[in-house]
């Protein structure tokens, strides 16, 4: 009960950026960058307060995308599809009450599986060696490379560069500054959160807001009785909704994916196994929100198990949390943080009673929250700017945060503009010293080839030629970036 209002806190902070067109739970989480020292004296409340604000914006987010065919987030990009369709045709709460009942139901299914069972999954990997560890990140290169995007030669490169701008400042051997070109301000490494902030969120708010006037809104209406219609298609169509979320949870689970890739392959999916449809995919067709609503919360939900037992992100937004867990002690990956009981106990709590808060707040502020979607973007941009600014120039407050700001976001659209896939570089910057430090480790004390005959390491090893030949040879993904 004492972190009550930390769970009602978050859940309403989630589902407010859940619903704004493009900001999800990543400008959300990054925004709290600017108040973290809230969290300090009890590091526990970040983790109920983060915790809550994912779940809320990821039921969030399908309101946008079915109301605006703008995606809440880039993984409800796939419900747009059929969900704007559905709205343009008069069933715009039939397509919410559908994915509503779809999230939720999944995210329970999944988030109880994870985090009821993450300590004893916690307790396996303490047997993990340096071979293993490599090796596990060396799949994340590849599936954030060669899966994630069809452009896998660019993916190398926004890698390359990520590692690169993650190992600026000092080395960690000698002390000796690198990468800095002698600015003072670079010497202790590059500040997440104006990097994030400038790569992440800056680019896809620029581009919304230059598109702002380009998609038609119908008027909606409240309707009770088209909810309970997408309730009762969500039932009737189970098996599309929880195919669906088994596939969220599978790509979840492998480091460097992120939702895109998991809500386009259950759309994809649901697509092939159900042929000759009255109402064709594309054109209003309730199962294709039912099978890519499967995976949102399943995909949030297994993501954290790479992100905690292995401090490696799941998805992008994984990256904001393991920073901010990180500024309050909470280090993923480490035995101190697997062998916390209290810390996955809140985990635990605080999602699942966020799922069933969230669920509540989509059923009952319906009507208000169509609302808020139907305001002009022009009107949250500033805002949302502002607010980004904010949390991005904390870590001085002179002018050479907002400098390395501007920088951030002049690299941000750099390589959204080139179609350089953003979701590698961060995941190279936020790896890089891990790399480093268990490259040299590894280096040390195995023999070039012993990665391969380990039974864990070989096995991601064959994996990550699995996810090599794929991205070369076969990945004609509906996702050209990320």
């Amino acid at each position: 009960m004492e972190y009550l209002p930390w769970l009602l806190a978050g859940t309403a902070f989630g589902f407010m950026f859940g619903i704004i067109p493009v900001a999800g739970a990543g400008i959300g989480l990054i925004s709290m960058f600017g108040y973290i020292e809230i969290f300090r004296p009890d590091p526990y409340t970040i983790v109920v307060f983060s915790t809550a604000l994912v779940c809320a914006a990821a039921i969030g987010d399908s309101f946008a995308s079915v109301v605006m065919n703008i995606p809440g987030a880039g993984g409800s990009a796939a419900t747009m599809v059929d969900g704007f369709p559905m709205t343009q045709n008069g069933e715009a709460s039939r397509a919410l009450g559908a994915a509503l009942a779809t999230s939720t139901a999944n995210g329970l299914i999944w988030g109880g599986l994870v985090f009821a069972f993450l300590p004893y999954y916690a307790s396996a990997i303490m047997a993990f060696g340096i071979p293993e560890m490599l090796a596990f990140l060396l799949l994340a290169f590849a599936t954030v490379c060669f899966v994630s995007s069809e452009y896998w030669f660019r993916g190398i490169i926004a890698l390359c560069i990520g590692i690169t701008v993650g190992l600026i400042g000092e080395h960690p051997i000698t002390g000796e500054a690198r990468f800095t070109l002698g600015w003072d301000y670079l010497g202790a490494g590059v500040q997440m959160a104006p990097l994030l902030a400038g790569v992440l969120a800056v680019p896809e708010l620029v581009i919304a807001y230059r598109n702002r006037h380009k998609t038609k809104i119908p008027q909606i209406r409240s309707e009770w009785a088209g909810i309970w219609q997408g309730f009762k298609d969500s039932w009737i169509h189970k098996w599309d909704g929880l195919r669906g979320g088994f596939v969220g949870a599978v790509v979840g689970i492998i480091p460097g994916i992120g939702g895109n890739i998991a809500d386009w392959l259950a759309y994809a999916q649901t697509v092939a196994l159900n042929k000759n449809e009255k109402i064709p995919f594309g054109s209003g067709n309730v199962k294709g929100v039912i099978g890519t609503e499967g995976a949102n919360n399943a995909q949030k939900a297994t993501s954290y198990v790479p992100t905690i037992l292995f401090g490696i992100p799941g998805a992008n937004f994984e990256i904001i949390i393991m920073s901010l867990f990180m500024i309050v002690g909470f280090e993923m990956g480490t035995p101190e943080v697997l062998e916390d009981m209290t810390f996955f106990k809140y985990l635990f709590s605080s999602y699942m009673w966020a799922l069933l808060l969230s669920f509540v707040l989509g059923l009952f502020f319906y009507r208000y929250a169509v609302k808020i979607t139907n305001i002009d973007f022009k009107y949250y941009f500033w805002p949302i700017i502002a607010l980004l600014v904010w949390s991005s120039v904390q870590y001085t407050g002179y002018w050479e945060d907002y400098a390395f700001f501007i920088l951030a976001c002049t690299l941000g659209m750099f390589l959204r503009v080139n179609k350089l896939s953003r979701a590698a570089f961060v995941i190279g910057f936020a790896l890089s010293h891990r790399i480093e430090a268990t490259g040299v480790s590894y280096r040390l004390l195995y023999d070039t080839f012993d990665i391969f005959t380990r039974p864990i390491s070989g096995s991601l090893m064959a994996l990550i030629t699995v996810a090599i030949i794929y991205g070369i040879f076969f990945n004609k993904t509906r996702i050209k970036y990320v």
